[in-house]
């Protein structure tokens, strides 16, 4: 969601597990943007082994101003040291 020049906060995330995901493979994650909703970003995302699916999600994000973006992740390293 943020490569699409919209950074923001996770609002909601779902995630359902389909198979087991398999050790010391190649895997391959996709996702796209459903759409946009004024501040509200809305995306989904696969998970596959080869041809398996392996899990599937649907996110919800809310943007926010960069300046205001910029200001919380320098509290948070104020706070945490990093």
């Amino acid at each position: 969601q943020s490569l699409g020049g919209r950074p923001g906060m996770t609002a909601k995330l779902v995630v359902n597990y389909r198979s087991p995901t398999p050790l010391l493979t190649e895997l391959r994650f996709e996702g796209r943007v459903e759409r946009v909703e004024g501040r509200k970003t809305f995306t989904v995302g696969t998970l596959h082994a080869g041809d398996r699916l392996c899990a599937e999600a649907e996110g919800l994000f809310v943007s926010i101003d960069a300046v205001k973006m910029s200001g919380l992740m320098q509290e948070r390293d104020r706070r945490t040291g990093g």
